[in-house]
């Protein structure tokens, strides 16, 4: 699917960004605080890596250790409402049809304060999954004793969104005996980098139950109205979520129609909140495209995937994409970079739509990936809006004859 972008009809009707917003966002940018992270940037990045391996030490794994299906203990982080933490729900489904028992610990208390209580941990565990980064084991470790878990066959399930496998992770090799990935686009990257056995386990998607209340109704969009919705979390690096394409393309495609309305629900952080106002920007006068900036439960989320007639998702690159695929499960129309882990489960969908895409080098004025020598992708947006005026067409065609067989029957 690889194609050079630009040759969509739709192409030239792209808003623009200017020289001039370009150099106005790149000073904004540039601030302060912004400098200032960037800086210390390969400080922090020695720091968790020398802290990631001091609190591993003694928890080397047993090398002849097997995994059974006896007790298991998992670690997750079940209470937070990103990605690692939904995916993790899911992983749980696998996990529990494989052992006899298991027991979980919710490892999110531990993540947000160091000192909380740890829960009491059953003897006799013999496979351990740590659900989470490596990053987040300085946040379990301290809290077990290595005997516990000394003899335990260990599993690590990691996701990584480059080709290139961060090295402050590296700790972890001695740590675990496999690693799941959850698309053959990580286990590549884990494979050339570990001599550990990695596994391809695709997350155990099912549609997110459909909610009581309408999310339409709650947000005053009337059922004729063509809405699409995006879901992106910008709070580290808003160049691989791309929610600047998601407004060019669909403006490219709707103009400022009222009958096609975006919500482009984003997750920023402080150094990433002025994009906010690049956005804005881009939509200029148009009322079709909202963002959603407030939190939202994951029935929340569950709901704004009922409520759609597409989901959009022109990104960069992504490990596995799970709002991707959950609004696949919901039997929705999916607009999607035909790049990475969603190019591998997209096609065994007929309501997937992939989108051409150049490949292009990685440029992140966040700074936010420590190896730089790689290549992600830059969907073509022409494209991508032509596919959306289609769905639209699609759309309103299926309510009038709706509307006309209610007025026979």
């Amino acid at each position: 699917m690889a194609l050079t972008p630009g040759a969509s009809k739709l192409h030239n009707r792209l808003p623009r960004i200017t020289t001039r917003q370009r150099l106005d966002w790149q000073v904004r940018r540039m601030d302060a605080h912004n400098l200032w992270r960037r800086l210390i940037a390969p400080w922090k990045r020695r720091k968790r890596k020398a802290a990631g391996a001091a609190t591993a030490q003694g928890f080397d794994k047993a090398r002849d250790a097997q995994r059974t299906s006896g007790p298991a203990l998992v670690f997750a982080d079940l209470g937070g409402s990103h990605g690692l933490s939904c995916a993790a729900v899911y992983d749980l489904v696998t996990i529990r049809a494989q052992h006899s028992v298991v027991q979980v610990v919710d490892i999110g208390p531990f993540i947000a304060d160091k000192t909380s209580e740890r829960p009491a941990i059953a003897d006799g565990c013999e496979n351990v999954y740590f659900l989470c980064q490596p990053d987040a084991l300085s946040s379990i470790l301290p809290g077990l004793t290595p005997a516990l878990i000394a003899r335990a066959y260990r599993v690590g399930r990691w996701v990584w969104e480059t080709p290139i496998f961060p090295e402050a992770w590296r700790f972890a090799e001695n740590l675990v005996h496999e690693v799941w990935a959850p698309s053959l686009f990580c286990a590549e990257t884990f494979r050339r980098a570990l001599s550990l056995p990695v596994h391809v386990v695709p997350h155990a998607v099912t549609a997110p139950a459909r909610p009581a209340v309408s999310m339409r109704h709650g947000l005053g969009i009337p059922d004729d109205i063509f809405l699409g919705v995006a879901i992106m979390d910008i709070r580290t690096c808003p160049e691989r979520k791309n929610p600047w394409a998601h407004v060019r393309a669909w403006l490219a495609a709707f103009g400022s129609d009222p009958t096609a309305v975006l919500i482009l629900k984003v997750r920023v952080g402080r150094r990433t909140a002025l994009v906010l106002d690049e956005l804005r920007e881009i939509i200029g006068e148009a009322r079709n495209i909202r963002l959603m900036t407030h939190e939202l439960t994951r029935e929340d989320i569950a709901a704004l995937h009922h409520a759609a007639d597409a989901y959009l998702s022109l990104h960069r690159s992504e490990g596995y994409g799970l709002n991707i695929h959950e609004a696949l499960a919901c039997g929705k129309p999916v607009i999607a970079t035909h790049w990475s882990a969603n190019a591998e489960y997209g096609p065994t969908f007929r309501n997937y739509h992939p989108v051409d895409f150049g490949l292009v080098d990685y440029r992140d004025w966040t700074g936010h990936y420590a190896d730089t020598a790689f290549q992600w992708a830059d969907a073509d947006l022409g494209a991508a809006a032509e596919t959306l005026r289609s769905l639209r067409d699609r759309h309103h065609r299926e309510r009038a004859w709706t509307t006309d067989l209610a007025e026979v029957a």
